[in-house]
């Protein structure tokens, strides 16, 4: 969710730190700053709020140093204000430090400080690490070993930044089940969170693994575990390019992420399926030239080990949870293997009951989701075969599991994810097409039908975004609405649920999502003139039932509106306001129904003025539990 970057070179460190912080800004945050050692003293800036906050502090005192780290904060522990704000740093001052994650025993640690004669200025975890820091360094007067004592005292999962006056040449990274990764060049040095924020000035990657320290200076990286032993590993050469953040002409990039869609899909797709007549391939998902990775992945799971599984569970949170409800169908009418989809974080202090014939799978956009990393290795530990689907092959998710999917999305700018939902479902669909063959659960005749109307979907998804004027208008009807209702069934159930956290991200209205046949035992309650119901509704199996559900709700005066395919006249009798798609076969139409959800909720919160990229309270990626 935070996001940490470092410097230390012969340029300016504040520009440097802040094109670094600039590229992690699709995280989300609700303050950000900078630590920098300016003539031989440490100086902190930082402001609350938006990152030219802190912009406009930097222009104005115009600091002139060569080393420096900085962090872009969602708040955790302590509002959202200049004082909370990182860096922070220990009682002499000389010392300042940034931090992802959560210290789990920082009450614990901050009352005993405290009791040794501290002075604590924030209500942070992180403000109680550097203090600690502090102690160790003046017992050992090592700051490499400080550090190793610290962290020796904390519980939880965490990554740190740490720059000292007293060592101004040198920066310092710890990586406890987070991800930090240092660029190097030939004259700098370069420390983020993320990937994106090195890769703008380096190709030369070295990622921490877990449980690592890193002593950095301007032209080299030690590297020890931490029970101090030295670790070696050769930084790798990787793709820069990719991670150009442009609007291209866009209003705000959640419209263009939408737009690229269709681009998504044909890119993941065609990675694993080259043609309706070959199988689906995932060993070939090597290195692709879209993500700033070499790493090689892929899925080695095999036929015997398909015919092995009894039970997939499904492990992800939010969006990505939707898309593994929409995985659960598809899995279970392809491979007639029973499926389970669990929210990750309500896996937590349940008694995770996996066997070795279970398939465990963890959706992802960023691979660094605390509480789906958490599943899925408590799921592993018990000997549950795993799989991962992501956007990022160089996240914490790879390294935690042997079987990977890597989306082909590029970075998703915008905090509520659009491109990556349907490339997750496409990732679905590819594994359920895959298995399927090998269990020859379908016949190869629909093999074939259903892999080649799988790669027609990005023109009919073409199709919808080319009507963007009329959902456009057909949206604004409603942007007044104080409540609204979405409903689907079956394989639209989970894309009822996404339009519905789609409005609420975006616009703040609140919505909520139902199982349409759900409406009358319960929810129907709320219905009147003033409350919009939206229905998604496409021929198919439950088409019938759904419909009937929406009278129901029409004859409660409610607003109706519909996502529907042309021609379906019952429809048009039936609903006020159409926000129509191309025909598609039931099995494919969530890659195409929840388009005109996105555009309704994009368009209603522009129309309101909101923050559509960057959502109120809202981060990127949620990587504390």
């Amino acid at each position: 969710m935070c996001g940490i970057v470092g410097y230390l070179g012969s340029s300016q460190a504040a520009p440097v730190l802040l094109s670094s912080l600039r590229a992690l800004e699709y995280r989300g945050y609700d303050s950000a700053g900078v630590a920098i050692i300016e003539n031989g003293r440490l100086a902190v800036l930082k402001a609350a709020g938006k990152l030219a906050n802190l912009e406009s502090l930097l222009e104005s005192k115009n600091p002139q140093a060569t080393v420096g780290i900085g962090h872009t904060r969602w708040a955790t522990h302590g509002v959202p204000n200049d004082q909370n704000a990182h860096p922070h740093m220990d009682c002499s001052g000389t010392l300042a430090i940034v931090h992802n994650g959560i210290i789990e025993n920082y009450q614990a640690l901050r009352q005993e400080l405290m009791e040794n004669g501290h002075t604590l200025s924030s209500d942070t975890d992180t403000e109680v690490v550097a203090h600690l820091i502090e102690d160790e360094f003046r017992t050992t007067g090592d700051l490499l070993a400080a550090i190793r004592g610290a962290v020796g005292r904390l519980k939880g999962a965490y990554a740190l930044g740490v720059v000292s006056q007293q060592l101004p040449e040198k920066l310092y990274a710890v990586n406890h089940h987070y991800s930090l990764a240092v660029g190097l060049s030939d004259q700098a040095s370069y420390l983020a969170s993320d990937s994106v924020a090195v890769c703008q000035y380096t190709n030369r990657i070295l990622r921490l693994e877990q449980s690592e320290i890193a002593e950095i200076t301007a032209s080299d990286v030690k590297l020890y575990s931490f029970d101090g032993q030295a670790v070696s590993r050769t930084p790798v050469m990787v793709d820069s390019n990719p991670f150009v953040i442009d609007k291209q002409g866009y209003k705000h990039f959640l419209l263009k992420e939408i737009h690229e869609q269709p681009l998504i899909m044909r890119q993941t797709l065609g990675k694993y399926l080259k043609h309706p007549e070959k199988p689906v391939d995932f060993s070939a998902a090597n290195g692709s030239g879209h993500h700033c990775d070499d790493t090689s992945y892929g899925v080695s799971l095999t036929a015997d080990d398909f015919k092995k599984i009894d039970r997939i569970l499904i492990v992800a949170c939010g969006t990505a949870y939707h898309a593994g409800l929409v995985g659960k169908y598809i899995l279970e009418e392809l491979c007639g293997i029973p499926v389970e989809v669990e929210i990750a974080s309500e896996m937590r202090g349940r008694k995770l009951l996996v066997t070795g014939n279970t398939l465990t799978i963890a959706v992802s956009q960023s691979g660094e989701t605390a509480d789906t990393l958490a599943a899925i290795t408590e799921a592993a530990a018990r000997g549950s075969m795993t799989l991962g689907i992501t956007n990022r092959p160089d996240s914490h998710l790879a390294l935690v599991t042997p079987n990977l999917i890597v989306t082909e999305c590029g970075i998703e700018v915008s905090v509520a994810a659009t491109k990556t939902f349907v490339a997750q479902c496409a990732c679905f669909y590819l594994l359920a097409l895959h298995m399927a063959d090998a269990l020859k659960t379908v016949t190869p005749e629909r093999s074939r039908d259903l892999k080649a109307k799988l790669l027609a979907v990005p023109a009919l998804m073409e199709q919808i975004l080319a009507r963007e004027d009329t959902i456009r208008l057909k949206s604004l009807r409603h942007a007044e609405a104080h409540d609204m209702v979405f409903v689907g069934r079956g394989l639209n159930y989970p894309i009822a649920l996404e339009g519905a956290l789609k409005l609420k991200e975006l616009s703040y209205i609140h919505a909520s999502g139902y199982a349409a046949g759900e409406l009358k035992h319960g929810p129907i309650a709320v219905l009147d003139h003033l409350v919009p119901v939206i229905t998604v509704i496409v021929p198919g199996a439950v088409y019938e039932k759904t419909l009937s559900n929406a009278q129901e709700a029409r004859a409660r005066n409610a607003q109706m509106i519909a996502v529907a395919v042309d021609g379906d006249e019952q429809a048009r009798k039936t609903f006020d306001t159409i926000l129509s798609i191309p025909p598609v076969e039931e099995f494919f139409s969530p890659l195409l129904t929840v388009i005109p959800l996105q555009l309704l909720s994009y368009f209603i919160a522009d129309y309101l003025g909101k923050d559509v990229d960057q959502p109120r309270n809202l981060a990127k990626s949620v990587t504390v539990e």
